[in-house]
């Protein structure tokens, strides 16, 4: 009997600059670690020569499929990706079978031994053809990185104009949420709030879909949703994998976000070439609803240091002190962040339209956060007056630019105040 072709991974990474070091030491542990399964049959590390930015590849061999994928989805592989995923900003996946394995220097007259058949991808494989519904500021950017990683990508959003960039650069329009998903075993999903997932998801998309076919939700929604809305799938013979994204539109069409994932591990790890396509970084976080709860939190923060750097400006405004300079002195600071020193800026130079993050999507999550924290047992009294301020931004018409546009409201008022 023929001996079955070895089953073969080859993984692209490009490695953060100046980390080449620490990220080949780190590997080695890897793969010695790897080495040491009883179905691997060897691996490669490859420094290639790509533009400025290191890229790696390594070529992993293993008995046969069933046999890679029992350990692509063990919590010792979990913990492998992890450790090498803080040097990676980005990379993709592809899985083979060894077809002709010559050995050097064959004998005069050598002959390839018999073709193998080549391996059926796996649901989310690198070749899964893909659909996305909502291509809003992330959405947009998420699905530009898919096809730009050779996916082929069915797209769709409520205003057809959005979609137009991404056709001329080879996705395919859907005319409707459910043509866009019909015929896919794989969808992704980024839309604005949970009404617009329970239209979208239950009420047009779950009727086409094969079962076991896998829904990527990267929508921000409350936790308690998220939890019904694997069950409602799982009751329809389908898979939801909940995974929140981190970062802005740049990074998002870079493939560089924070991917936070939730669900079942084996159903994470069939999208893992996916999630690695769209983000730099992937952390799996357990049972539904728990991405979705850290995803809030941040938003959480993200709120506060809008609010408190507009306050402080406004405050420093009042006394006398130059907006810009003040502005510009505190994102050079030890008090700022990477967020503050980015939303000074956009306050600075007024720029709060297109978007980042629009205000009204702020005000949303912090609802959102706030009333699942009540639930819990957990006041936030700071965060809610935070709220109440976005809240306030939405109702005077701001809603659709940038959260930084806070500044402005919180300065006019400060300014309202003084005159009365």
């Amino acid at each position: 009997m023929a001996e079955t072709p070895r089953f073969r991974v080859i993984l692209r990474m490009e490695i953060q600059s100046g980390t080449q070091d620490e990220f080949e030491r780190t590997w080695w542990e890897v793969g010695s670690a790897i080495a040491r399964q009883p179905a691997n049959r060897g691996q490669t590390l490859t420094r290639a020569t790509e533009g400025d930015t290191p890229v790696y590849y390594v070529i992993t061999d293993w008995t046969d499929e069933s046999a890679f994928r029992t350990f692509e989805v063990s919590e010792a592989h979990v913990e492998h990706r992890r450790r090498l995923g803080k040097y990676r900003t980005s990379g993709e996946m592809t899985t083979t079978q060894t077809v002709f394995d010559i050995p050097p220097s064959p004998g005069p007259g050598a002959v390839p031994g018999p073709r193998a058949v080549p391996a059926t991808p796996a649901v989310g494989g690198d070749r899964t053809p893909l659909a996305f519904i909502g291509l809003g500021n992330m959405g947009g950017g998420m699905a530009h990185a898919l096809l730009g990683s050779g996916r082929d990508l069915t797209v769709y959003n409520r205003t057809a104009a959005k979609a137009r960039v991404l056709v001329d650069a080879g996705a395919t329009a859907a005319e409707s949420p459910a043509a866009a998903a019909a015929g896919h075993s794989v969808v992704l999903l980024s839309l604005s709030d949970e009404a617009a997932v329970d239209d979208v998801l239950f009420g047009q998309i779950v009727p086409v879909l094969a079962p076991g076919s896998i829904v990527v939700d990267t929508s921000t929604v409350s936790p308690a949703y998220a939890r019904t809305a694997a069950i409602r799938l799982a009751d329809a013979g389908l898979r939801r994998v909940e995974a929140c994204v981190v970062g802005n539109p740049i990074q998002a069409r870079e493939g560089k976000l924070r991917v936070y994932t939730s669900g079942a591990e084996q159903d994470v790890a069939e999208v893992a070439g996916i999630l690695d396509t769209i983000g730099s970084e992937v952390l799996h976080l357990g049972a539904p609803g728990a991405a979705t709860t850290l995803k809030l939190i941040f938003n959480l923060l993200l709120g506060a240091q809008v609010a408190s750097l507009s306050e402080a400006v406004a405050y420093g405004v009042r006394t006398g002190l130059d907006r810009d300079q003040l502005l510009s002195a505190i994102a050079g600071s030890g008090f700022s962040s990477i967020v503050m020193r980015f939303r000074a800026e956009l306050m600075r130079k007024g720029s709060y339209e297109p978007a980042f993050f629009r205000s009204a999507l702020m005000e949303k999550d912090l609802r959102l956060a706030i009333d699942d924290a009540t639930g819990a047992g957990v006041e936030l009294p700071v965060l809610d007056t935070v709220r109440a301020g976005f809240a306030a931004v939405v109702a005077a018409g701001d809603g659709d630019k940038d959260a930084s546009v806070l500044i402005e409201h919180t300065t006019a008022a400060s300014s309202h105040g003084a005159a009365s």
